[in-house]
């Protein structure tokens, strides 16, 4: 018979800027229906375990979705990598690790916060500005502006227009 299993993630998206708390949704389908998520840290630690039940049960693709909790999370700004499999209830030595179907995302934590602002660069903006401009908003450092934006390369040198994401914290 030819069918096949799959796992897809709709959200997050890479490089999206994600809190200790956030939410992971696509369509899979797994061992029994079972999606299994991993939150790893810098160096592959695991900082999170997670599952969503498919819609799909234990025969077809379905949607899922779970709300996932960092514990322990790391310090702004740190890249962490989401894993998203279907399920492998087999022993260690049976199937693919961490599962079937594993896709990854690349996301971006700033732990507590509550969102992010979306701020246009204009004509004589520099990083140091826009910090300043929003600090009735939000208390955040030019160095997690860049991390939360990975196409600033350079925090001297932002463009005109760019549309920037900047961290509601406290």
């Amino acid at each position: 018979m030819g069918v096949v299993t799959d796992v897809r993630v709709r959200q997050p998206r890479t490089n999206d800027v994600v809190s200790d708390r956030f939410v992971v949704t696509g369509l899979g389908a797994g061992f029994e229906g079972t999606i299994g998520i991993r939150v790893l840290g810098p160096g592959g630690r695991v900082l999170a375990t997670d599952s969503a039940q498919s819609s799909g049960g234990g025969i077809g693709v379905g949607d899922f979705v779970a709300r996932v909790r960092v514990p322990d999370p790391p310090r702004a700004g740190t890249r962490l990598t989401v894993q998203v499999f279907g399920d492998n209830p087999g022993l260690p030595d049976e199937g693919p690790s961490p599962g079937f179907n594993t896709r990854t995302v690349e996301v971006i934590c700033f732990p507590d916060s509550r969102g992010f602002l979306i701020y246009r660069v204009e004509a004589g903006d520099t990083l140091t500005a826009i910090v300043r401009k929003l600090r009735p908003f939000t208390r955040v450092t030019v160095n997690q502006v860049v991390k939360a934006n990975p196409r600033i390369e350079d925090p001297d040198e932002i463009q005109v227009g760019w549309r920037l994401r900047v961290p509601v914290q406290d």
